[in-house]
């Protein structure tokens, strides 16, 4: 079987959708960093809209700086690849065109500095999850104590982290008197400041000027993105060689849903994005709260509660009667008041939309993906609501349950409470000694746990009376199960 690519468009299977521009007449004015799932499914999809809808003349070139290869996913395709939308039993699929060329920096880290330092491009995205930030989650501030930040204020050429390929990329910018837009779509609440200040401040320690020059040249526009895409599986690819007739080794896997929502700053032309529906806001601020405060909570939550529960994936969550109304509290009760009124965005609608949407048969999410790296992530969906109700002087016990899930969930990965899964988190040197530390006891180990200040900042880590309350969910997640401990949260609260 054929393996896709331009020269094997014309003999895709009819229904399958396909790029009706003339993909040769477009330029390469958009770059990304970190082409994933996520991204191909998502912000590459409402470029492929603006292209076909003429508004817009700007392709993509994708780049990402680490494993997996994306050279070997799509170099051999042209860039193009099919994107699946699944609902149900409904499935439509769309070849996706609008990326021209990919290149991987491990590869050619040269070849990397040199497409994104071209003049001709205008707006730089990336996705590379919350943790390629090198940020403190409490704070948004640079990490300098992150192995690859030390290693990068080392040398001049060759940086690893992304605030130091950034600098080199803006270095060379410079230079060419090209300043740029650098768009962050990854889920982290102000995501284009966090930016703008890691890569500002790893610029002020390598050069001043530099830093002088982002200031004045460099735009850095937060954004929210929406949209649920799981892993591709084996059985995906298999799918769409019967749908299309030919080889594809870069399918994506999406819902039908997506939302995009970016602040309207950039320094040059303007992308059409809005053709395809991503609306420009003067703040993006409050879009990101509903969203990561109500959808990105509840797959947080559910995610460790299923876990615990034995479930696989958030659609088996989201069916159990017990943590669906779980869920469906912790936002109601205890999020919602401390959440702004976001217009087409309110509450309780978009909860039950959140719903819906985790509960789509077709969008099997597993709990131990959503939950990986859930010391880059909790800070957003969960702590920082809690901290709003605080200081209110309002009590959270669904929200604390949450949390203590989050630590149950750590400490089951380790010798001491069973290993009975292997989580995945750049904290876990920290999660093995604090297990080893605590004895096999869990309340010690979640006190010891909610003491680290990088992530639960200050005021957290030394309230004793909230690290007595999420070692005693803790506790009894892993000592009596999910359900007694939920049961006796939710009767407690009147749920």
């Amino acid at each position: 079987m054929n393996r896709l690519a331009d020269g094997t468009l014309p003999s895709l299977a009819k229904g399958v959708g396909r790029p009706g521009y003339d993909r040769s007449r477009t330029r390469i004015g958009f770059a990304h960093i970190g082409v994933g799932a996520f991204h191909r499914c998502h912000q590459a999809e409402y470029i492929e809209d603006a292209l076909e809808a003429g508004a817009d003349d700007r392709a993509e070139i994708g780049i990402n700086l680490r494993l997996p290869s994306i050279e070997d996913q799509l170099a051999q395709q042209d860039g193009l690849y099919t994107r699946l939308l699944v609902e149900g039993d409904k499935t439509e699929a769309r070849v996706i065109g609008s990326i021209r060329k990919v290149l991987d920096a491990e590869r050619s880290h040269r070849a990397a500095l040199s497409a994104l330092s071209h003049p001709g491009i205008d707006v730089i995205t990336m996705t590379v999850t919350e943790k390629g930030y090198c940020h403190v989650p409490a704070t948004g501030a640079l990490d300098w104590q992150r192995p690859e930040i030390e290693a990068d204020l080392q040398q001049a050429t060759g940086r690893q982290s992304l605030p130091g390929f950034l600098a080199e990329v803006l270095t060379r910018r410079m230079t060419a008197n090209a300043p740029v837009t650098l768009v962050s779509c990854d889920n982290i609440p102000g995501n284009g400041a966090i930016l703008k200040v890691v890569v500002s401040d790893l610029a002020e320690a390598v050069d001043r000027p530099l830093a002088g020059w982002i200031s004045d040249n460099v735009r850095f526009p937060s954004t929210m993105v929406d949209r649920i895409v799981p892993a591709t599986q084996a059985e995906d690819l298999k799918l769409v060689e019967q749908l299309t007739g030919v080889v594809d080794k870069g399918v994506v896997v999406g819902e039908t849903f997506r939302q995009w929502v970016i602040e309207d700053d950039f320094n040059r032309p303007r992308p059409r994005w809005d053709v395809a529906g991503a609306e420009f806001v003067r703040d993006v601020e409050p879009y990101e709260f509903i969203k990561m405060r109500v959808l990105n909570a509840c797959q947080t939550a559910l995610s460790y509660l299923g876990a615990l529960s034995g479930l696989a994936t958030s659609y088996d969550d989201v069916c159990d009667p017990l943590l669906r109304s779980f869920a469906e509290r912790m936002i109601s009760d205890e999020s919602s008041a401390v959440l702004p009124d976001v217009p087409g965005m309110q509450v309780a609608p978009y909860l039950k939309l959140s719903l819906s949407r985790l509960s789509n048969p077709a969008i099997r999410h597993t709990n131990h993906q959503i939950a990986t790296d859930g010391s880059q992530k909790i800070n957003q969906r969960l702590l920082q609501p809690l901290r709003d109700r605080m200081a209110r002087g309002m009590p959270s016990p669904l929200l604390e349950t949450a949390v203590g899930g989050w630590v149950a969930y750590l400490a089951k990965s380790q010798p001491a409470f069973g290993a009975t899964w292997q989580a995945n988190d750049q904290i876990m040197p920290f999660v093995a000694d604090t297990a080893r530390a605590s004895s096999g006891d869990i309340g010690t180990f979640a006190r010891l746990f909610v003491a680290k200040r990088d992530i639960f900042g200050e005021a957290l880590a030394n309230d004793h009376a909230f690290a007595d309350r999420i070692a005693a969910v803790a506790s009894g997640l892993v000592r009596d199960g999910v359900r007694k401990t939920l049961g006796a949260t939710m009767a407690g609260t009147g749920a």
